[in-house]
């Protein structure tokens, strides 16, 4: 009975939070470029509220300008990832409900890599990006 308990008790826990390994929370600096199927500058936030063990969840939001027409779109939408690597993060950005994988690479308080995405109609789009820690 005792070790049924204990085997009990250790799957509790595993679904309590963790102390965060990547130390994200907080506001970051979003830029990019959108370069299918049609060039967009990309600005705006990141912002990461919650964190456990290699995982963290949040809000991006951005302005898109359309390089040709000048034409600017909002995207807003959550965000959901992990360190999927030795200093690779992950992530998905869910955006006019069209998730979008970042994946970067993290050094100091960057991180930069590139990004894709599909539509509901199967329209793929991708780009890079960066973003930078707001300073405190």
């Amino acid at each position: 009975m005792g070790g049924a308990i204990l085997l009990l008790s250790a799957c509790l826990k595993s679904t309590e939070p963790q102390p965060s390994l990547l130390q994200l929370n907080g506001s970051w600096n979003y830029t990019g470029v959108q370069t299918a199927p049609v060039r967009e500058t990309l600005s705006g936030t990141l912002t990461i509220s919650r964190e456990s063990g290699t995982s963290f969840q949040g809000q991006l939001n951005l302005v898109a300008v359309n390089s040709q027409t000048q034409v600017q779109r909002l995207l807003n939408g959550v965000v959901s990832g992990a360190e999927s690597g030795t200093d690779v993060i992950d992530f998905d950005a869910n955006l006019e409900a069209t998730p979008r994988r970042h994946v970067g690479q993290i050094v100091a308080d960057t991180i930069a890599g590139t990004w894709v995405g599909a539509s509901s109609d199967g329209t793929m789009s991708s780009g890079t990006f960066r973003v930078e820690r707001e300073t405190r």
